[in-house]
């Protein structure tokens, strides 16, 4: 039989990685249980697929898992053999019988068991030598990897499969290396297996020791299932064989000219010990190792035996190999990896020079310090570990950072990447096979439930508004979804070639990282007959993955409701949107669309990509310098002069957008509210009903007249103003009358019942209102788009005093960003949380939310849905609710038009540009801009409070003792009448006497 077309002709249909990568199949084990069940892993490879719980498992795993695990299994205990990609395959023998045992991969993959023609039917060519057929038995094949990349989709159980793959294999140790076998990055090993087990000079060993020393090194695997099956004496176990775990010596890299002048004992010196393991090490972003060992406790049995250790920032000393090798389980994190880092090659050339120090003038000898740091190997890198993991591995794809290096150095016989995104632009499809992925999502209960919303409109494109979960069963074939551009198409070839060449290290590309290219990628972008094929399979055997389809078909996780709501924006916010629309188009016309001081040079990339986000964030909030307005009002005035003089022949158009943007800069400097707020870098606040008192400390003027007119201050300024107020209500234990400070009962009353009716910002008076009403009975997720804007719903959530948690860069440690995370999941009095987005998208398990609101959309598709499924998830018993905030008439809108359009099939030019200003219809909008009408004082939506929120706290009581005052000193005065007493004050002898007055209200 002749192989399929596409390996005959050129296929004018090239599918690209990520339709690959979409239309992977889900794990199946049947193709695989005649050679598995065969094997001697049987026994491994039966209790994986049982219908029973695993032992030591708490957690029944679904079926999808059992599968996951189980090609995980198989590609760690009997790899495949990999076609050498220098052959191709032409044409399938029909005269040889066919037997059961056919590879589901052929002609590109081959059981490594009973390999014979009768397993493999197929002809081959050699690329350089065309025309020659080759039997399968003839052409080169390479052992694949131990290992792979789990990208399973978000919230599916990745690391629950993880603790099961652990604990199925938890007797297993692993494989020593044949001396002079090469450790890829690290070394040569140099020696076999030996025990630290010291003979005594001139005395004839005892046969115990001998025989404890053999079994050490023969059968060490054996030796921990007989100690866990109670087989072995504990006396025996402590004290013969668990004190002297086997190792081998590695002769590390060196430089090829340093390694043949340096001495015999000087490559001795260079040497280190490896011990063998039968632990996992984990290396985990930092702000999920704590949720690994929540995960770990959740599902796996205490009495098990799963040891774990973590190591994070609190241990600033690992422990030696020996005590290492104890734990089934070591999490590690990130940044705690990267301090562990020192270059593996040796400089063994300078380990033994004679000593210079004195003769250098140096005061002490630093020789064996030199020494020592040459010397010195991380305890991670001297054991030799059965299975490395790397959550969110996606960010070994980056070459040559500590964290990347250090990774490399581990040395591991098994070696995994966990991860739902393996490159940039994959996730794309991951995010869009994840049900309700980029649609405007509602049903009648979730309007109706919203229908008392005090502001906002949903969005509506005309689609019809269904339950998310009915949308992720469609079939795969007809989800199409658009394609990638050169650029993001060679980055995710870049970054999955690292993954395979440098960290999984399947068959030929660990030998050449540019064999990647050169016999995969080019081809594949040369449409050669075959490549694409070869890719698929490749891609197919390396990583795990299920279909949508298949995990929905077992389990249901709840609706997921999502929808955009639309805001008008407050004057305030108008002004600042318009003044930096103004800067656009003032820009443009002066510059005449041309020249380097036009905002879309090509050399003002990154100018423009500043100019580009402060005007996304005005949608929220953004201050503006005065001087930028004073300079922009005086630039325009130039220009309308220079027109008039007829020295510059701007066209009808930009002369009236020129004077609309000069009468904008004006009606903002003129603004005395705005330019108060615009200055201070927050939000501002008005408040009603402050006793005159305290108004006398407000220097802002009053935005409506009356007796208690309504002031504009920061939330600095209403702290202030707090606490001046609680020293106006505090009085000495004394029988002396009020201080002039003080307020009387009756003005407490009208600070009591003082109100914040609302906000400059629009956004912030939603999120607020949709805070307080839900944060009672739901865990709620805050996320923001910019540090700036975490600082200020920080504020707001304070004014509203709802208690709440911060997940940011700025200003937490890693410790404390854990540490809220945790209380978040945990706690049932702190059930809001604002995190930004940036940093909080992936990997972190908040299934314990089902209130969701983003600030403002994101661009980036992939990060939203990434976010999304923070909160819906495995494990989520809830409806999950997400919101995205648009301000009504700005870019906003249209940039979650613009999104839409290239989530929809066959809408766009097929590319997903990295920043917005680099999308052709987006650069189009920014040239063209136009100005926001802010909302009315009738309606609610722009900025006021639902409720208004509570100036002063109901729970700080007015003194006792001051109103005793009150009482005694002014009980017939009304409520502002003042009533002065004299005293007479007895001074001293030797001084005069004096009069003091003092006053009461």
């Amino acid at each position: 039989m002749i192989l399929d077309s596409p390996l005959r002709h050129v296929n004018t249909n090239l599918p690209c990685l990520l339709d690959i990568f979409q239309l992977l199949e889900s794990p199946d084990p049947s193709p695989y249980l005649d050679v598995c069940m065969s094997s001697d892993y049987a026994d491994i490879f039966k209790a994986c697929l049982s219908a029973e719980r695993y032992d030591g498992m708490r957690t029944r795993l679904h079926n999808y898992q059992k599968n996951s695990v189980f090609k995980m299994l198989r590609r760690e205990l009997l790899p495949d053999l990999l076609l050498d990609p220098k052959f191709s395959p032409i044409l399938e023998n029909e005269d040889t019988e066919k037997k059961r045992l056919n590879h589901p991969l052929l002609p590109y993959f081959q059981f490594a068991r009973g390999f014979d023609e009768a397993t493999n039917r197929w002809v081959y060519q050699n690329k350089n030598a065309p025309g020659r057929p080759v039997s399968a038995q003839d052409v080169s094949w390479y052992e694949d990897s131990r290992g792979g990349i789990i990208c399973e989709d978000m919230g599916t159980g990745k690391t629950c499969e993880c603790l099961a793959l652990t604990l199925l294999t938890k007797r297993q140790m692993a494989h020593p290396p044949i001396e002079g076998e090469r450790l890829p990055c690290v070394g040569t090993v140099a020696s076999a297996l030996k025990t630290s087990r010291a003979r005594k000079p001139g005395r004839v060993p005892q046969l115990k020791d001998l025989a404890a020393e053999r079994a050490l090194l023969s059968c060490a695997e054996s030796l921990r299932v007989m100690n866990d099956d109670k087989m072995i004496p504990a006396d025996i176990w402590q004290q013969q064989l668990e004190p002297y775990p086997p190792y081998y010596l590695v002769n590390p890299i060196a430089d090829s000219n340093a390694r043949r002048t340096a001495s015999h004992r000087n490559r001795e010196m260079a040497m280190f010990r490896v011990y063998m393991s039968s632990s996992t090490i984990v290396v985990v972003p930092d702000n999920l190792i704590d949720q690994w060992v929540r995960e770990k406790y959740k599902h796996v049995e205490d009495s098990c035996g799963l040891e774990i250790l973590k190591i994070d920032d609190s241990m600033r000393e690992i422990p030696d190999p020996p005590a290492l090798i104890k734990y089934d389980l070591v999490l590690i994190t990130v940044s705690r990896l990267s301090e562990e880092y020192t270059k593996i090659d040796s400089n063994i050339d300078v380990l033994w020079q004679r000593c210079r120090c004195l003769s250098l003038g140096f005061s002490k000898c630093s020789c064996e310090m030199r020494t020592e740091k040459l010397l010195f190997r991380s305890p991670l890198l001297r054991v030799h570990w059965k299975r490395l993991i790397v959550d969110e591995g996606h960010i070994m794809s980056a070459r040559n950072t500590t964290r990347s290096l250090m990774v490399t150095y581990l040395i591991a016989d098994r070696r995994w990447v966990c991860t739902g995104t393996p490159t940039h632009n994959l996730v794309h499809a991951t995010s869009a096979l994840v049900s309700g992925a980029q649609t405007i999502a509602s049903t009648p209960s979730y309007a109706e439930s919203d229908s008392c919303t005090t502001a906002g409109n949903d969005i509506d494109n005309s689609d019809t508004l269904h339950d998310s979960n009915e949308e992720s069963i469609e079939d795969p074939e007809t989800r199409r979804r658009p394609g990638l551009g050169p650029r993001e198409s060679s980055s995710d070839f870049l970054q999955l070639g690292t993954l395979i060449s440098k960290f999984l290290r399947v068959g030929p590309f660990a030998h050449s990282a540019s064999m990647w290219s050169s016999l995969i990628v080019q081809p594949y972008k040369r449409n050669e007959p075959g490549a694409s094929n070869r890719l698929r399979m490749l891609m197919q055997s390396i990583m795990v993955r299920n279909l949508p389809e298949t995990v929905h078909s077992e389990i249901q996780l709840p609706p997921l409701y999502e929808r955009a709501v639309e805001l008008q924006p407050t004057r305030q916010q108008a002004l600042t949107y318009n003044t930096i629309v103004a800067f656009f188009h003032i820009n443009a016309i002066l510059t005449e669309r041309a020249g380097r001081d036009y905002f879309f040079h090509p050399e003002n990339k990154q100018h423009l990509r500043r100019i580009v986000k402060n005007l996304f964030l005005s949608c929220f909030w953004f201050p503006i310098s005065l001087k930028h307005i004073s300079d922009g009002i005086t630039n325009g005035q130039r220009a309308l002069e220079l027109w008039k003089q007829g020295k510059k022949p701007y066209s009808d158009k930009d002369v009236s957008t020129l004077e609309q943007s000069v009468g904008v800069l004006v009606q903002a400097s003129d603004d005395s509210e705005w330019t108060f707020v615009a200055q201070s870098e927050t939000v501002g606040y008005w408040v009603d009903g402050l006793p005159q008192k305290l108004t006398k400390s407000m220097f802002r003027p009053p935005s409506a007249s009356g007796d208690n007119p309504s002031r504009i201050a920061t939330p600095d300024q209403l702290q202030e103003i707090a606490t001046c107020a609680k020293e106006m209500t505090t009085a000495a234990d004394d029988d002396m009358p009020p201080r002039i400070i003080n307020i009387s009962p009756h003005e407490y009353e009208q600070l009591r019942s003082s109100t914040i009716p609302s906000c400059t910002s629009n956004k912030i008076a939603y999120i607020v209102d949709q805070v307080q009403r839900f944060h009672q009975s739901e865990k709620c997720i805050v996320f923001v788009n910019s540090p700036s804007e975490v600082l200020l719903v920080h504020d707001a959530l304070g004014l509203a005093r709802i208690l709440h948690l911060v997940y940011a860069n700025q200003g937490m440690s890693r410790n404390q960003r854990r540490h809220n995370i945790m209380t978040f999941s945990t706690s049932v009095v702190y059930n809001v949380i604002v995190m930004d987005v940036h940093l909080a998208a992936y990997g972190i398990d908040l299934s314990a939310a089902s209130r969701v609101w983003f600030t403002s959309p994101i661009w980036q598709a992939a990060r939203e849905r990434q976010a999304i499924k923070r909160a819906h998830r495995l494990g989520q018993t809830k409806p999950v609710f997400v919101e995205t905030l648009l301000t009504e008439g700005s870019l906003e809108e249209e940039l979650w038009r613009r999104r839409q359009e290239i989530s929809s099939d066959g809408s766009d030019d097929g590319t997903v540009a990295k920043d917005i200003e680099e999308d052709g219809k987006m650069r189009r909008l920014l040239t063209d801009l136009s100005f926001v009408i802010p909302g009315t004082s009738e309606t609610l939506d722009s900025g006021r409070f639902a409720s208004g929120l509570r100036f002063w706290p109901q729970k700080v009581q007015y003194s006792d003792r001051l109103r005793q005052k009150y009482e005694k000193w002014c009980p017939q005065s009304p409520a502002r009448k003042v009533c002065r007493l004299r005293l007479r004050v007895v001074e001293p002898a030797e001084s005069a006497q004096k009069t003091q007055q003092d006053s009461c209200e």
